[in-house]
């Protein structure tokens, strides 16, 4: 198991604001790279203007320091781009719920899996604006009924194959009170990706049983053959667009 303090913002970008809305973007990540307990926080965009921003924080009071750096800039993204969606991930406190009720957030907890936090960094310096790698995806999925114990026993059984698997970075599962699935996973690169996805195509016929997917999203700039292999459910394609993982 895992801790996670943070939460995820999706936004659609409103029409000819992409340079105000970088502008305000590379304000904020320059900001947050002095802030301790800012993890990460990272941009994706689609070329149809989707954007998504993947925050984390070292510990729960760590995202109120991040939180003022977003009121001192809010007019400006919500000038360049408008909230469709927030999902927090983890044990966050009262107050910062409070905060974002207005977009009434999806509250999804750990679940099961892990992290190997030592190779979190990427972080990369392109025409003075600090942006990022990332080889992975998002898949969600809601519960069917009667099969909590099911779908715990095929995630465990994934999970620990996963464990022994040394270009698997991030295989986390997150879900709510109500049956909301949301999977992180993360990849040193292509080649840890196919052998990851080999353990899902031994477990895909239990895990389907399980739970219904409903969505994914593709974090990165992922080869052809890997947008194909995962076309049935339609990968929304999320490309970096600046931030840092520390």
């Amino acid at each position: 198991m895992f801790k996670n303090f943070g939460w995820i913002v999706e936004a659609k970008l409103n029409a000819g604001e992409l340079e105000n809305f970088k502008a305000v973007m590379n304000s904020q990540v320059n900001r947050a790279l002095n802030e301790v307990g800012t993890k990460n926080y990272q941009y994706y965009m689609s070329d149809a203007g989707d954007v998504f921003v993947y925050e984390r924080f070292v510990d729960a009071d760590s995202s109120h320091e991040h939180i003022e750096n977003w009121d001192d800039h809010s007019a400006r993204w919500m000038a360049a781009a408008a909230p469709t969606r927030m999902v927090h991930l983890g044990e966050l406190p009262d107050d910062v719920r409070e905060r974002h009720a207005a977009l009434s957030p999806l509250w999804l907890k750990p679940f099961g899996g892990f992290s190997r936090e030592e190779e979190q960094t990427s972080q990369i310096n392109k025409n003075g604006d600090t942006t990022f790698d990332n080889f992975g995806w998002i898949v969600e999925a809601k519960l069917n009924p009667g099969q909590l114990d099911a779908f715990r026993e095929v995630m465990n059984s994934q999970v620990e194959r996963a464990k022994i698997e040394p270009g698997t970075l991030n295989y986390q599962y997150y879900m709510s009170d109500d049956g909301d699935i949301m999977v992180y996973e993360r990849f040193r690169d292509l080649e840890a990706s196919h052998i990851h996805i080999q353990n899902w195509d031994d477990h895909a016929e239990r895990w389907i049983a399980a739970a219904t997917p409903t969505r994914m999203v593709h974090l990165g700039d992922l080869p052809k053959e890997l947008t194909d292999k995962h076309a049935a459910l339609s990968p929304l394609l999320l490309k970096p667009l600046g931030g840092f993982a520390k």
